[in-house]
């Protein structure tokens, strides 16, 4: 999911109303979406911006803020709802960032334009492109999740790393998984570090926060979803058990793992390790698990209990 395919995706889906412009073309920045142009660090709509940095001001507001040019080419095209456009003109040299905010603008969303200095203030990014947008938090439920005979879905207890749940997610949407669970304290999918790590899936792979496991053991159970836990001491390895979907793989916080009252709830495996150290990263056993699910059903692979032997 790189800004390559989000902008083609863009293009493609947009390409009549980007016809549309005006001839000879649209001045960058229009007159008529200029008409709100913010100059001073201490205006109430910027401070209102970098509050957006904290957990509970989004929680609060439920609102997230996005900056880059591919984070919001892939909110346009999830259909994510927009509530603001934030563009810093100067710093803004794509061409076709340059038409997707003409674009959004004339489709009635609000856009501001600030000075370069403005955008730095808030801007979380190392090189901040002069783009961001403010986007409504779509809350899901675990009954809005799809559930079929391919359906695969993780869900982590506590995870504490930004970067790890981003990347997570990210794996996610590559093996086209039907959501991601978080349990408990987690951290923030809307942080920044978690957005940029996603690299847009954040869009495109449902989240549902829920405050105990049990909830998604009862949920797992009345869909007959196959569960399968994770811990290094586990008898058994990812090579020998079934893996067939709708599964749910349970990981663990990134240094105490599972609790056991929710590692005893599935079939517990471990992913063997050959080397000297004795564990991998949580995105990395994540990225494993979902990629042996995907690689047996798509190889035709016989998944039964007696796959392999506990020592492979």
């Amino acid at each position: 999911m790189d800004s390559g395919s989000a902008a083609q995706r863009y293009q493609s889906e947009n390409q009549i109303l980007l016809s549309d412009s005006p001839s000879p073309p649209i001045p960058f920045p229009p007159p008529a979406m200029s008409s709100e142009l913010i100059t001073s660090r201490a205006n109430p709509l910027v401070k209102e911006l970098r509050a957006l940095s904290q957990k509970k001001i989004r929680a609060q507001r439920a609102e997230f803020l996005i900056q880059g040019i591919q984070l919001v080419l892939q909110a346009i095209s999830s259909r994510a709802e927009i509530k603001l456009l934030v563009v810093a003109s100067e710093m803004l040299t794509s061409e076709l960032a340059r038409e997707m905010v003409e674009q959004q603008a004339r489709t009635g969303t609000r856009v501001i334009h600030v000075s370069r200095e403005v955008f730095e203030s808030f801007a979380e990014r190392e090189h901040p492109t002069g783009i961001a947008a403010v986007i409504r938090i779509a809350a899901r439920t675990l009954d809005e999740l799809r559930v079929d005979s391919d359906a695969i879905f993780v869900a982590l207890d506590q995870v504490s790393n930004p970067g790890n749940l981003g990347t997570i997610l990210r794996t996610a949407d590559a093996v086209n998984a039907s959501g991601v669970i978080l349990i408990g304290n987690a951290t923030d999918p809307y942080a920044p570090t978690a957005l940029n790590a996603s690299r847009g899936a954040i869009f495109s792979v449902p989240v549902v926060q829920l405050d105990h496991a049990q909830m998604l053991l009862d949920w797992a159970r009345s869909q007959n979803i196959r569960i399968v836990t994770t811990s290094d001491h586990a008898a058994k390895t990812l090579w020998n058990v079934d893996l067939r979907a709708p599964i749910l793989f349970c990981l663990g916080n990134e240094g105490e793992g599972l609790p056991s009252e929710l590692l005893v709830q599935g079939e517990a495996v471990k992913i063997p390790m050959y080397g000297a150290v004795d564990s991998l990263n949580l995105a990395v056993a994540a990225s494993v698990l979902l990629y042996e699910c995907v690689r047996r059903k798509t190889a035709h692979v016989t998944q039964n209990p007696t796959y392999g032997t506990n020592d492979d």
